[in-house]
């Protein structure tokens, strides 16, 4: 199943990526994200190893995973390993003016009975994915867009 999605943002491309390369950040947006560990980190971040935890309906698995790119304040990809699925995701940044355009591109692969489960029910899946998709952009627009560029301190956490 492949996603894809783009939102601009009323901020500095600097605040999107502070929100969004940082793990511990990360989870203040990602709404089904409870924990995330650093296994390994490289001084470059390519390679560096994590896990996750994710919780959808009341029920939780855990996620490995690597970065595969990292272009400060322009592109972050990573590809995650779990139970049910693969996830390769990548986000890129561009500069619009006073503005941010924000493009993410994902690909869910998913395993065993899943894989099955998917394909017969495939809008289902498109429609719970999309619908987490905005929930998590919306949450981080709130949170690039209440204050200065300096690391925001506002009611949306």
């Amino acid at each position: 199943m492949k996603l894809n999605h783009t939102l601009e943002i009323n901020c500095p491309i600097e605040k999107v990526w502070y929100w969004l390369a940082t793990p511990e950040r990360a989870m203040a947006w990602q709404t089904n994200v409870s924990n995330t560990e650093i296994l390994h980190q490289t001084p470059d971040w390519i390679g560096t190893t994590f896990r996750e935890t994710v919780e959808e309906n009341g029920r939780s698995t855990e996620m490995e995973g690597v970065v595969t790119k990292y272009v400060e304040n322009q592109s972050l990809a990573m590809r995650m390993e779990g139970q049910y699925n693969t996830v390769d995701v990548e986000w890129y940044l561009e500069k619009l003016g006073e503005h941010s355009c924000l493009t993410v591109e994902a690909d869910i692969r998913f395993k065993s009975f899943m894989k099955w489960m998917s394909i017969i029910l495939w809008p289902v899946f498109m429609w719970g994915a999309l619908k987490q998709l905005q929930e998590e952009f919306t949450r981080l627009e709130e949170l690039c867009e209440c204050g200065d560029i300096t690391p925001p301190i506002c009611n949306v956490v």
